[in-house]
């Protein structure tokens, strides 16, 4: 389903720029849209993914918000960036098949973007739950100048 939002060229973009990550293939980090500021993306939960207590470890679900936060920023610069500071609250546990993260960019400057995420636990059979909140500041990098 395409959100408002969406901007294909920029969801291709950021796509192959993940694909080149060996984190995010690890991960399983899935665009669902992005574009205008704004981004969407998800990951399907596989038991390397989950702590000993059966949730998916803080560190899956906090890389997440992070990735989602420099999307966001990424298509509001239309620039390469890079987190430079990032705060997340952990509000319930993440317990079900799926990861969701939204993200909104505040305010994209010319240097930097103040971005909000929220992350929520999603199972086939019940509603998304709310699981975490962040606000990440992202540097916008400068354009590199062929030599």
């Amino acid at each position: 389903m395409a959100r408002d939002f969406s901007d294909p060229d920029m969801e291709a973009r950021l796509i192959a720029n993940s694909q080149r990550q060996g984190f995010n293939n690890w991960f399983g980090v899935t665009c669902v849209a992005a574009g205008n500021g704004q981004v969407e993306i998800e990951v399907k939960i596989r038991p390397e993914h989950r702590q000993h207590h059966g949730y998916v470890h803080g560190g899956c679900v906090s890389s997440l918000a992070d990735t989602a936060c420099a999307w966001a920023a990424a298509t509001a610069a239309r620039a390469d960036v890079v987190t430079s500071s990032f705060t997340f609250h952990f509000l319930k546990p993440a317990s079900g098949d799926g990861l969701r993260a939204m993200a909104r960019t505040v305010r994209a400057g010319r240097t930097q973007a103040t971005v909000e995420v929220q992350v929520y636990s999603e199972t086939e059979s019940a509603r998304p739950v709310l699981c975490g909140t962040g606000l990440a500041t992202i540097a916008v990098l400068p354009a590199r100048v062929a030599a």
